[in-house]
């Protein structure tokens, strides 16, 4: 089985995300209101997941990519991209979160087009990221003292941020992208941020989509 970055492990999940959301809103019944919360609880996550990682890569990951020698062109791309990914998830956030107090045909219709419109931006860049970047994420930067520097700036969001993203990545995670996070995340702190800290997002989270 191939081995995935971390960076890849997330992207599943967004896409995971997406066509979560797409199905659910496509499934949404006139006047479900209490199925609309559970769907907006779920997808404040998503949005702040999407935001955070897209903030963490301009803030943390394409500084120690660029001193490494990666074409700052290229993460210039990948910004400009992540600025019509951010223009969608605000439309889909208005969207997504008006269903709790109108569920009617019009604003479900509002709603899943614009989770689609906001699939439809996501899925290239993903795969632009992974094409031009995954070599690198997965080469010798693995082992350089940039890529050291960049895990340090990662993990500063404390235990709390990390429980919530690391259940989020899990829920639903398939071979691959389990065998990374096995491979990455020791099976102390594993039990640690999923199965104790992680009980929020599983109670919260999880439960809209079972």
């Amino acid at each position: 089985m191939a081995q995935l970055s971390m960076n890849k492990v997330i992207h599943a999940a967004v896409r995971r995300d997406l066509g979560r959301f797409e199905e659910a809103l496509a499934s949404l019944g006139p006047g479900d209101t209490a199925r609309a919360v559970g769907l907006a609880r779920a997808w404040e996550n998503f949005r702040f997941q999407l935001d955070h990682h897209h903030h963490a890569e301009h803030d943390v990951v394409w500084p120690a990519l660029t001193a490494y020698g990666v074409d700052p062109a290229l993460l210039a791309e990948m910004d400009s991209e992540h600025g019509l990914m951010a223009a969608a998830l605000t439309e889909a956030d208005a969207a997504v979160k008006g269903l709790v107090g109108d569920t009617g045909p019009v604003a479900r219709d509002r709603a899943l087009e614009s989770v689609r419109h906001l699939r439809a931006v996501t899925e290239p860049h993903l795969e632009h990221e992974e094409r031009e970047l995954e070599p690198v994420l997965q080469g010798d930067f693995a082992h350089s003292p940039e890529a050291e520097e960049m895990e340090a700036g990662l993990r500063a969001g404390g235990l709390g941020r990390a429980a919530v993203m690391m259940s989020w990545v899990a829920d639903g995670a398939g071979p691959a992208e389990t065998e990374t996070l096995h491979r990455i995340v020791p099976a102390p702190l594993r039990l640690l941020l999923l199965g104790v800290l992680g009980r929020g997002y599983r109670r919260d989270v999880a439960s809209v989509w079972r």
